[in-house]
């Protein structure tokens, strides 16, 4: 087992890696900007090392600065979490260059599902179905716009190798296309540092699903899936463990096309793979390699500490469970995203105070200050219930429980969106959310 782990992340995620580590009896280091520097996560861990300034290009994203701490700490290992350079290959190859155990993936699986276009053109040679679309590296506009009416509008844009809803654009004429490509590029250049975009057909009636797979290089567990489609400006916002809507039969086979994917590829750690679903059908969308933002919900269905397992299995601890974990849900989970109003007109939290029986993975305590220039989540609250139904009406519960003054913030939102019949009767589809929020 490792001996000392460095967290190359922030905020709930520092803290929830930060928790996982504890149970394993390995020591912690805590990287921060010098916007974190009073951070909570900063607390919690054993050491803490600054690594530069606010700007994220200066710190989170300084892969130097990151192997640097980890070097001068001792450290044997580096978590990233997600975001910032949890998919960055080439910082996963610069650790092992350093002699440091990288907690994920192989280099070369990173490279392949990191990049959508190349990813999309491997799941096809899987023979795993995939929406029509096209790569845009390297193509003046007047290829872009061929392939753009060859694939038809509607169309989204996509940054190739991005994530968390950044660099995205949806797109239903050519002009639009026109005057959105450089702004996204500009976007997916600041956060992913690569500006690379793809374009995609794009559905107007669909669920997203994902599926959760840890991967031994000999061995690919499925825990479970997610229903993910209830997003908005493509944040994701409520997410649910499992996707109620599937029938035993698409669930099999959904994770029948999840094996195929990665079949040959002796994938090892996490990953998601993404899905959009509609008439019966998925559609490969794409995959991350990394541990996900709501992987909560399926720690609560299966009971299994997934990011601890993560870890063991980076550090060559035989990991094991039964077959058929992810057809056998203990319960259903639902996570909801308590995010700030932005831009934050109040950044400190005057009064802060959660529901009793309720996991929330949150860095901030009352009388914190919100850090909002990297992201604006407070805090991700999961309920359970032994169906459906039941979790709806817990997470209703827990909703209107907590209590949260100073910032402006969703939670009013999130109160009248699991209020409505619609969701109460799980009938809605990825652009159900922002229609809601358009008529409040």
């Amino acid at each position: 087992m490792f001996r000392k782990l460095l967290i190359a992340n922030r905020g709930e995620i520092a803290v929830r890696i930060i928790k996982a580590c504890q149970q394993l009896n390995i020591q912690t280091v805590a990287v921060c900007s010098t916007a974190d520097r009073h951070a909570g996560y900063t607390q919690l861990a054993d050491e803490v090392v600054c690594i530069g300034p606010a700007a994220a290009s200066g710190s989170y994203l300084n892969a130097e600065a990151i192997l640097m701490a980890a070097i001068n700490t001792h450290a044997d290992a580096i978590h990233p979490g997600y975001g910032f350079l949890a998919e960055n290959a080439d910082f996963a190859a610069m650790c092992a260059e350093c002699g440091i155990a990288w907690i994920g993936p192989q280099t070369e699986q990173i490279k392949l599902m990191g990049d959508k276009a190349r990813a999309k053109d491997f799941a096809r040679q899987q023979a795993v179905p995939v929406l029509a679309g096209q790569s845009l590296q390297g193509l003046a506009w007047p290829d872009i716009k061929h392939a753009a009416a060859k694939i038809g509008f509607p169309l989204v844009l996509k940054a190739s190798y991005g994530g968390g809803g950044k660099g995205i654009r949806v797109l239903t004429n050519v002009h639009e296309l026109h005057q959105q490509l450089r702004a996204a590029r500009q976007e997916a250049a600041a956060s992913f540092l690569n500006d690379a975009m793809y374009l995609e057909q794009f559905l107007t009636t669909a669920r997203h699903i994902e599926v959760q797979v840890l991967g031994t290089g000999t061995k690919l567990f499925i825990l479970g899936d997610r229903d993910c489609s209830l997003q908005l400006h493509k944040q994701k916002v409520l997410e649910e463990s499992s996707a109620s809507i599937l029938t035993e039969t698409q669930r099999r086979t959904l994770y029948d096309l999840s094996r195929q994917l990665l079949a040959g590829t002796h994938y090892q750690s996490l990953g998601t793979i993404e899905y959009l679903f509609a008439d019966g059908q998925f559609y490969f969308m794409e995959m991350n390699t990394r541990l996900q933002v709501e992987h909560g919900v399926t720690e609560l269905t299966t009971g299994i500490d997934i990011v601890a397992e993560q870890i063991k299995q980076a550090a060559g601890v035989t990991v094991d469970f039964p077959e058929h974990v992810g057809l056998q849900p203990k319960c259903t989970a639902i996570e909801a995203r308590l995010t700030a109003t932005l831009p934050v007109k109040q950044t400190r939290i005057e009064t802060l105070s959660w529901p009793a029986d309720v996991r929330v993975d949150t860095d901030y305590h009352q009388g914190d200050r919100l850090v909002t220039m990297y992201d604006g989540l407070i805090a991700k609250l999961m309920v359970t219930g032994a169906n459906r139904q039941q979790a709806v009406r817990n997470l209703q519960r827990a909703l209107a429980q907590v209590t949260l003054t100073g910032p402006t913030t969703n939670l009013t939102f999130l109160q009248q969106t699991v209020a409505r019949p619609a969701y109460i009767h799980d009938q809605y589809t990825i652009h159900s959310l922002a229609r809601w929020e358009a008529s409040k």
